[in-house]
């Protein structure tokens, strides 16, 4: 199970000066491969993130308009934490985001590629959506089609 210890550590990395890009890969081992912190998840979209998931694919795929495809987000409410992933042109994106400090890292690779992948910190105004919690779980993005 991730720890407060995994918790304390990924925030620190998020937020220091150097090593920020260093979050995707901690999340990856510390939590992303554990089954119950992803169980812990449940699913939301938040529209200023999916925006920011735009901008990013932006800069990538140097375009001025891309489309986002498979969008998804997990908030953890309890560690103060959204994160999720899409796709866009064969490119993989994956963000963690800390509600408490309002930064998080956005990341890029493209699979079997050989491209280099793009990371990019961010730090957004206090999200007021995330106080509706019936908008953020009760609409289609949280239903399940089975």
């Amino acid at each position: 199970m991730v720890s407060k210890d995994h918790l304390a550590r990924l925030a620190e990395i998020v937020q220091h000066p150097d090593k920020w890009e260093d979050s995707t890969k901690y999340f990856l081992d510390h939590f992303a491969s554990d089954q119950e912190f992803m169980e812990m998840g449940k699913r939301t979209r938040i529209d200023v993130l999916l925006k920011i998931m735009g901008e990013v694919a932006k800069k990538v795929l140097n375009k001025s308009l891309v489309r986002i495809e498979n969008p998804q987000m997990y908030r953890v409410k309890s560690m103060n934490m959204i994160h999720g992933s899409c796709t866009s042109e064969g490119w993989v994106m994956m963000f963690v985001y800390f509600t408490d400090i309002h930064k998080g890292v956005f990341s890029t690779t493209k699979p079997f590629s050989g491209q280099t992948g793009f990371s990019s910190r961010v730090t957004a105004l206090p999200m007021p959506e995330l106080d509706n919690e019936e908008r953020l779980y009760g609409d289609q993005w949280n239903m399940n089609p089975n």
